[in-house]
This record gives C-alpha cells, structure tokens and sequence, in this order.
C-alpha cells in the first residue's frame, strides 16, 4: 500500500495544523504581552517626565529661569542607578539653548503640552514632552526607554524559545498522535486490501474501542459481513438455477432423442435433430451467462487461485488447435516463452485462451494465420489477419450478446464477454488492438496490481 506525502496525509495536514495553531497562539500571546509591557513602560516613563517637569516649571515659576538652569545642571551631573539618562532642554523667546543636553528641539509641540516618543539623531530613543513656562520660554524633559528596549528583547528571546519549545512538544505530540489513528485507519484500509486479494474473511482490528474509527471499524466488518453473505447467496442461486434449468432441459433432450430413434417421419427427424440442436444452443447460452456471472461475481476473490504453468497451459491450447488449423487451411504459430508463472485458476485460463483462439480461428480466412504468444509479465497475445475490428466496435465486442456484421457461424455473443470476466477475476487486462490487417488481443497485468 503506497503511503501518501506528508502534505496530502490526512494525518500529516493535521500534525501541522497543530504546529502552526501552536506557533499562531505563542505569536498572539507574544504580541499581547508585548503590548501590555511596552503601555507599561510609556506611563511609566510619563510619570516620570511629567512628575520632572511639574518640579521644573515650580522652579521656574518660583525662582525664574535663573534658578530653573541651575537645578537643571544639578539633574544632568547626577548618574541614575538605573543606567536610564535624562534629556532637558530649555530655550527662550528667539529660541537661543538656555539650557539642557538637547542639540535641537525635538519633534513635540510645547503648545499643546505634546508627549511621544522621539528618536534623537544618534539613533537613541527617548520619551519627551515639551511645555511652555511663560512668555516665550520653553522647556522640554525627556527620558531614554533603553530600559524599556532591553525588556522588550528579553520578552522577544523568551517568547522565541518558549515557542520553539511548545512547537517541538506539538510537533511530537500531534505525530505521536496521528501515527496512532493513521495505524488504526490503515488496518482498515488494509482489512480492505486483504479482502480485495481473495480473503473475504478478513476483518477489521480495534471495533470494541468506543471512538469514532472504532466505529468505522464495526461498520467495515457489517459491510464485509453482508457482502460476504450476498456472494454466497449469489452462488447459491447461480448453482441452484443452473440445475433447475439444465436438468428438464436435458430431460426434454432426452425425450427427443428418444423419439428421432422411434420414428420413420423423414420430416419429423429433421425438425427433431433442429429442436434438438435449439435447445442445445439454450443450454450453452445458460451455461456462459453462468460462468460470466459466477467469474463477475469472483472478481477480487483470490480464493481458489494457485500458482500455475500459463505455459503448460499455452503449450497445450498449441498441440490441439494447431491440428485443427491443418485440417482448416489456416497458418498457426506459437510463440509461447517457457515458465511463465501465474497465480490462476487453471481451468478459466484454459477457458480464456479458448475463447480467444475461437474468436480467431472464427474471424480468420482460409490461408490466414492465427497466432498465439505468452512471454513474461504474463503477457498474452492473440492474433489474425482477418478483417480486423473497427475501432468504434473495439469496446463494445466485450460486452455480452455483441456479435459483428461480419462475424461467421454461430454463436451467442458470449465468448469474449466472458474471456474479459475471467481477465479482470485474474486483475489482468484485455483490450484488442489493430494488427493491420487482422485483430490483436492483449492480456497483461492491470496497472498496479
């Protein structure tokens, strides 16, 4: 049984839907965290900026822009235990520095009291706000968020190995998983598969468990469960109708018999020999229909079958209609290869080379040649130089009754319908070919069998 790829396994596809789910969950997870920790260090950083600056503009208001400078200088010459640095700056009317450690205003409005963040030129990030103090001055208070970058990046680290390792324990978790429902369905899958190879007794494992492929399980065994009790009722009825029909027809066979050997009526004999002959044919006619239906119904049915010689076989269907193309004029050849072994019943392969070689020898002209070739595989060939067979007809000669325009002698159409039952009872297949001039029959393993 040919495994499918990870991607179009059931299993593989939900394995790895597990796998993403897990990585989309840990991302979301990441991402809201990640939020509420960077909200947490904006109003964090704006209390201490607006708390600075309130202090700031007291100064200012209480000893002027002289006393607000020096308490500025006294915050720049104090190092911060938490590494975090403080920006000030702190400008008049025409817009000359006073004071501070900016080089430039930053991007923030003092006239409406904006806050945000500001990248300085130097690439570092801080967060300001910006106020005016009184007539012209302005002042803005900033502080660096390098603390706040570190703690996003140890979230971003642990969040990237939390998800690598919740994402391997999914990995393993959904493969361990779906190996166990990939195993039960394959048993069933196999439970088929044994079937299908001729063991119509084989059952599916695991139907007692109490889960949803428990339960495929139990109806897989009801279904093989009535199937196998339609096939026996189907042979019972084939066998049981064969009899109850053949045997008054042989009777009645009988009985005319019996009456050709007691009349004198030249007339009435020969209208006797002709019923006689009828109902002959009817019996023939039955016993085809038979067999094609019993074949049909066989049809993945292994049981019965052993391994056989296809060319003792082949050797023997040679010797006898190689003698009676002698007596009909017509050119014969085996090409028959030796050891060609086939697991078969011997008495349908038998069958489908006879109907075969009738079929040629029936369609074939006097002078022509019938060929007949196994080689391995097992490939059979069948072919004359006869009339061939139209390509629009070249299906329709195995269906039942099927019987060309220009088809010689008798028959019930039969004889090929039953030829392709048995091919496919054997996972062979029969198609016809054109030989130019004449039909080609090839029999040959179906593909992947």
């Amino acid at each position: 049984m040919v495994k499918p790829g990870l991607l179009r396994s059931v299993f593989g596809r939900v394995t790895l839907s597990a796998l993403l789910v897990s990585l989309l969950s840990t991302l979301a997870l990441f991402l809201v965290v990640r939020q509420i920790v960077a909200e947490d260090g904006r109003a964090r950083l704006a209390r201490e900026v607006d708390t600075d600056l309130a202090g700031l503009a007291d100064i200012y208001v209480s000893g002027g822009d002289h006393e607000l400078r020096a308490r500025i200088a006294d915050r720049l010459g104090v190092e911060r235990e938490d590494g975090e640095r403080s920006w000030y700056m702190l400008v008049d009317g025409q817009g000359h520095v006073l004071a501070g450690n900016l080089k430039r205003w930053p991007a923030v409005s003092p006239q409406r009291s904006e806050t945000g963040f500001v990248v300085l030129p130097g690439g570092e990030r801080m967060f300001a706000r910006a106020t005016r103090l009184g007539p012209g001055a302005r002042l803005v208070v900033g502080r660096s968020d390098d603390r706040g970058q570190a703690l996003l990046e140890r979230l971003a680290a642990a969040f990237a190995v939390a998800g690598a390792v919740i994402a391997l324990f999914s990995l393993a978790a959904g493969h361990f998983a779906a190996r166990r429902l990939r195993e039960r369905v394959e048993a069933v899958n196999a439970t088929f598969a044994t079937v299908r190879a001729g063991q119509i007794g084989a059952r599916a494992a695991g139907a007692g468990q109490g889960d949803e492929l428990a339960e495929l399980a139990a109806n897989t065994n009801s279904m093989l469960d009535q199937v196998e009790r339609l096939i026996e009722a189907q042979r019972a009825i084939s066998d049981q109708t064969a009899h109850e029909i053949r045997t008054p027809l042989m009777h009645l066979d009988t009985r005319l018999l019996k009456a050709m050997e007691t009349t004198g009526d030249g007339m009435l004999l020969a209208m006797l020999g002709q019923s006689r002959a009828e109902l002959r044919g009817v019996v023939r006619l039955l016993d085809s229909l038979l067999d094609i239906a019993g074949t049909q119904a066989l049809r993945g049915d292994r049981r019965g079958l052993g391994e056989i010689d296809l060319s003792d076989i082949a050797e023997r269907m040679a010797d006898l209609y190689g003698a009676s193309a002698e007596e009909l004029g017509i050119g014969f050849h085996a090409r028959i290869a030796p050891r060609v072994m086939l697991r078969a019943d011997p008495m349908q392969m038998t069958r489908l080379l006879t109907n075969l070689l009738d079929n040629a020898f029936k369609y074939v002209p006097s002078g022509g040649s019938v060929l007949l070739e196994l080689s391995a595989g097992p490939q059979i060939v069948v072919q004359d130089d006869g009339a061939g067979i139209p390509p629009t007809d070249r299906k329709r000669v195995f269906e039942r009754y099927v019987r060309l325009d220009n088809g010689a002698g008798t028959g019930h159409g039969l004889g090929l319908a039953l030829a392709m039952a048995i091919a496919q009872r054997h996972e062979l297949s029969l198609h016809v070919e054109d030989a130019a001039p004449g039909a080609r029959f090839v029999i040959r393993p179906e593909r992947g069998s």
